[in-house]
């Protein structure tokens, strides 16, 4: 255990310790709430609502409960009952850019387990499988596009690398933190297919 920690402390000290003007702004925003919800806006008016009106309001669900249980479950339920100390309450000389420390507790990072959530939740909705039994959003050529999942992911790695340059988290919490989102996003996808499948067939019968 305490030679993953130091490894986990060494990749931080690399990352916090390799840093520019130019990268300090870009990290600094993409870590920042308010970037997100532009991010994620222009997202879901030239995806959802320019090519996927019928199904708009499953993709705001989808995406509010992947804020929900994705915050929540790194928050309150693992943060608190692991309590590991961020690194800028743990180590000395942390560099932080335009932020302060946060809570004492950083394990798992919350920003990376959002962001994963929503990527991996778009990706399968927007995703190239077919469903065969009923219409699906899944078979729409217009919104079906290699380009979304790397774009959804590419913004979900920079919010949580942004973590340990900022001085927030270990790479570690991040990692974790990405894997739960990555699980909250295929949950929650999962639930609403099945919903929406049942409700289809309810109102075709």
């Amino acid at each position: 255990m305490k030679s993953i920690e130091s490894i986990d402390e060494a990749v931080f000290w690399w990352i916090n310790n390799h840093h520019n003007t130019a990268f300090d702004w870009l990290f600094w925003t993409v870590s920042e709430k308010w970037s997100w919800l532009i991010f994620i806006a222009i997202v879901y008016c030239l995806v959802v609502l320019r090519k996927d009106r019928r199904n708009w309001h499953w993709v705001l669900l989808g995406i509010a409960l992947c804020f929900l249980f994705a915050d929540q479950i790194s928050s309150n339920a693992i943060k608190d009952g692991v309590q590991r100390l961020r690194p800028c309450y743990a180590l000395q000389n942390v560099r932080m850019f335009h932020t302060n420390k946060g809570g004492l507790y950083g394990f798992v990072s919350s920003h990376a387990a959002n962001a994963f959530a929503i990527s991996m939740f778009i990706c399968l909705w927007y995703g190239k499988r077919r469903n065969k039994n009923h219409e699906s959003p899944l078979s729409n050529n217009d919104v079906r596009t290699a380009v979304l999942p790397w774009i959804m992911f590419a913004w979900a790695f920079l919010v949580g690398y942004s973590r340990p340059y900022l001085g927030k988290h270990y790479p570690g919490d991040v990692l974790c933190g990405a894997l739960i989102g990555i699980g909250v996003g295929a949950m929650i996808y999962f639930v609403i297919s099945v919903i929406r499948r049942r409700i289809s067939s309810r109102l075709s019968a």
